[in-house]
């Protein structure tokens, strides 16, 4: 099979990761096309390709007509599912969910201490060269024994869990499919179906957004959502900017209905200059980074290893990594 194997990648490998592709699938046609859109790809090399690893848009059916699997590079595949590719389901699209998860486990932990230790008001306030007695204003509130609400229980989801519990919190998870028992003991975890968003929110001192956007999750947190949460509680959203309706989001901070929020992803990217968080962000109340929680520098070694392992498996023709469900929506 592999001596047939025609390999497009859009990715950025060097030597140690092709070779790695080469051990997984022994004898395959390996074509390496940093970034470049299906378009700038030779139309006889797509032409014959079996596998495309897309670092962006995939290539249409009639560029690739022997495609038979794409791996994306990145987790989010909301733009990529409705690709006309795939509306045959003869093509199956696998992403880099997991990769993220060691980075953005940590981003989100840095996130709920600096929210829960009033760093934005302090550093706002030292840098305009002033200092206040006030230790009232300044009071956290501790990681231990507070509760953690996840939206979206993956491979990210449950490595900011194991980050929680390892200071001390209770984390609450919602989940679409439920989890085996094994999961339950392994994680300590307490888990809710969709309809009980609004239990979830209601217990929870910070409610972290870590779900994929689909038709099911898009706005997801609107005005109604945003109500069962604690005036005191934090929102932290490194899924998708439209799981939570930014708008309303703006205006539950502003009244002082939830305490802040610590935003990666946004409605509109780049965030536009008229938006009204960054005034909230110049007030100290929230956190905004321009998409970097998934930053890493270990990114193309652990999606080189994924890709790999897929590869193999496609070798020998077991199931892939990360599938995406079609029927489900992702």
């Amino acid at each position: 099979m592999t001596q047939s194997l025609t390999i497009v990648s859009t990715g950025t490998f060097g030597a140690d990761s092709i070779a790695l592709f080469e051990r997984a699938a022994p004898g395959a046609r390996f074509h390496q096309f940093p970034k470049a859109k299906p378009d700038e790809i030779p139309a006889d090399i797509l032409a014959e390709a079996d596998v495309y690893y897309a670092f962006g848009d995939p290539p249409s059916r009639e560029a690739a007509p022997k495609l038979r699997w794409v791996q994306t590079h990145w987790a989010g595949v909301d733009t990529t599912i409705n690709a006309p590719l795939f509306a045959s389901g003869e093509v199956i699209l696998t992403t880099g969910a997991g990769i993220h998860a060691v980075n953005m486990g940590e981003y989100t932990l840095m996130m709920m201490l600096a929210l829960a230790h009033r760093l934005p008001m302090a550093f706002k306030m030292m840098q305009a060269g002033a200092w206040s007695d006030d230790r009232a204003a300044f009071m956290p509130l501790e990681l231990r024994d507070a509760t953690l609400g996840l939206i979206g229980y993956g491979q990210i989801g449950r490595e900011i869990a194991r980050l929680a519990r390892a200071f001390g919190m209770r984390v609450i998870a919602l989940r679409r499919r439920a989890p085996s028992e094994g999961d339950q003991r392994s994680d300590g975890v307490t888990f809710v179906p969709r309809e009980q968003l609004p239990v979830l929110l209601m217990q929870s001192d910070f409610v972290v957004v870590a779900t994929p956007l689909t038709p099911e999750t898009r706005r997801m947190l609107d005005a109604d959502a945003l109500r069962h949460m604690k005036p005191s509680a934090f929102l932290i959203n490194i899924g998708r900017g439209a799981v939570v309706d930014e708008a309303a989001l703006i205006v539950a901070i502003a009244e002082g209905r939830i305490a802040g929020a610590a935003l990666d992803v946004f409605a509109q990217e780049p965030l536009p200059a008229d938006s009204p968080l960054w005034q909230l962000a110049a007030e100290g109340r929230v956190i905004l980074t321009p998409h970097i929680a998934g930053q890493t520098p270990h990114y193309e070694a652990r999606a080189a290893a994924l890709f790999a392992e897929n590869l193999r498996r496609f070798v020998h023709g077991q199931p892939l990594i990360n599938r995406v469900d079609f029927e489900r929506g992702y």
